[in-house]
């Protein structure tokens, strides 16, 4: 894979997770999101004699920090920098499967799991929203809660702005419209926030083309969409009540989403995060029926009763 330009000193390499590549003047080199492994970087650099100096991590999954321990490993002066939460998470990468389960991994979603780096890696540096200067250029860095509660965008002095998993490229987006999200208001502040953020390109964590400003607002809209789509959904199934993994079945069959023993498990996180919205809105409440924990809309409180 080759260095792509997109402008001035801002590239990426594409692939199953796109890697911005900031280039300085002295030949060496940022890298955004390095990705799972990072053969496609070090094959890259290595044929340009570029050196890597520094790391920033959108957010806190594999797909786009697993990398780094590998590349720490050929670099001890290499500097790590991520969020706060994403801190956390990047340094005990057994979190993660624990957050999604709820409980003890288990084998069943470990052999999904099996390309996933379970060394942990250090960050060196911990970003905060506002200007960040590396090696003498301006980083804007830009919290981007909702995907998850430590996601970050970064824009470099060329207006060109990496958003990690914030958006999705169209394809995916119409294949997994289920949007794995932790906060669903964080996020829907963050469509706004990055709909009036002044930048020229954008650079997807999984997407096939760069995306100009002018693109964008239809992109966004198409994620806004997903999310109403899914309350509406969900809200109607609150109609009576209802148990989660009720909701979660009738939900995945109805949307011929495409579901694994991993991808049930990310539904059903975007599924809680969605009845946390919904109680935060004082829209719904919850009763016990024989052992079962069910929801339901708050008109239907005297039915209950």
């Amino acid at each position: 894979m080759s260095l792509i330009k997109i402008k001035g000193n801002t590239h990426y390499i594409k692939g199953g997770t796109n890697s911005g590549i900031y280039l300085f003047e002295d030949n060496t080199a940022l890298i955004i999101d390095p990705g799972r492994l990072g053969r496609r970087i070090k094959k890259t650099f290595e044929q340009n004699n570029i050196k890597l100096n520094y790391i920033i991590n959108t957010h806190e999954h594999d797909d786009h920090y697993g990398a780094c321990e590998n590349l720490k490993n050929d670099n001890n002066d290499l500097l790590i920098l991520s969020s706060k939460y994403t801190k956390l998470y990047i340094e005990n990468p057994e979190l993660f499967s624990t957050y999604i389960i709820g409980g003890k991994s288990n084998k069943f979603l470990d052999k999904c799991f099996k390309d996933k780096t379970s060394e942990s890696t250090k960050v060196d540096i911990v970003l905060t929203e506002g200007k960040r200067i590396l090696n003498d250029k301006v980083f804007e860095i830009i919290e981007f809660k909702g995907h998850t509660n430590g996601s970050i965008g970064i824009m470099t002095e060329d207006k060109v702005i990496f958003v990690g998993d914030l958006l999705v490229g169209e394809e995916m987006l119409s294949k997994y419209d289920f949007l794995f999200i932790f906060d669903i208001k964080e996020y829907l502040e963050s469509l706004n926030k990055i709909r009036n953020i002044n930048f020229e390109y954008m650079v997807l964590g999984h997407g096939k083309n760069i995306v100009s400003k002018k693109e964008s607002y239809n992109l966004i809209e198409k994620h806004e969409k997903a999310i109403y789509k899914y309350l509406k959904q969900i809200k109607n199934e609150l109609k009576e009540p209802i148990g989660l993994e009720s909701i979660l079945k009738n939900i995945i069959v109805k949307n011929n989403l495409p579901c694994n023993y991993k991808e049930y498990h990310f539904y059903k996180s975007s599924l809680i995060s969605v009845i946390s919205y919904l109680c935060d809105l004082n829209e719904i409440s919850y009763t016990m029926q024989n052992g079962e924990l069910l929801y339901y809309i708050q008109r239907n409180q005297i039915m209950i009763k």
